[in-house]
């Protein structure tokens, strides 16, 4: 009987270390990235995050890229059926161009993850990282600058994409 308890006293502390520990890799993770806030709020909030390792972390994050690129070119398409500037419409021609791009990187680096092809995971995530600053570049090509409407997401897009690189250079 003395066993069986100095047994179960073993295994919950070995859950609570071990659970620690993965609240610890979020953390770790988070601290390397741009936005330590933005990555441990997007982490936390995906229940798989509690149990992965470092390639699962990436894995979540490559999916929440994948999710914002989708959102932001589906704005540009909501956009571009108003009518507006013709060298605003250009601008936000170029983003969804690049977002289609981006959606095709993402895909690809996550199909490369998933097979352990690590070299082609990360080519194919440092490719997408351009798109959030193609958009933004083309609303200052031209004078006067244009505002860009996808501001905040070009941004959080950019900083999902620098902590998941971060995540896939240890791995």
């Amino acid at each position: 009987m003395k066993l069986m308890k100095m047994l179960i006293v073993i295994f919950f502390v070995s859950l609570f270390f071990v659970a620690r520990s993965y609240g610890d890799l979020i953390d770790d993770v988070c601290k390397k990235s741009d936005d330590y806030k933005l990555c441990v709020n997007s982490l936390r909030a995906d229940p798989r995050s509690s149990s992965a390792d470092k390639k699962g972390l990436a894995h979540i994050m490559l999916q929440l890229s994948l999710a914002k690129a989708n959102v932001i070119y589906n704005q540009t398409l909501i956009l571009l059926k108003k009518p507006m500037e013709s060298i605003l419409k250009q601008c936000i021609q170029i983003c969804r161009d690049n977002y289609v791009l981006a959606v095709l990187d993402i895909s690809n680096a996550i199909k490369y993850l998933d097979e352990n092809d690590l070299d082609m995971a990360k080519s194919e995530a440092t490719i997408a990282i351009e798109c959030p600053v193609t958009c933004e570049d083309s609303f200052t090509e031209w004078r006067p600058i244009r505002k860009n409407p996808f501001k905040k997401e070009n941004d959080d897009f950019l900083h999902f994409n620098h902590v998941m690189l971060n995540l896939l250079d240890p791995l």
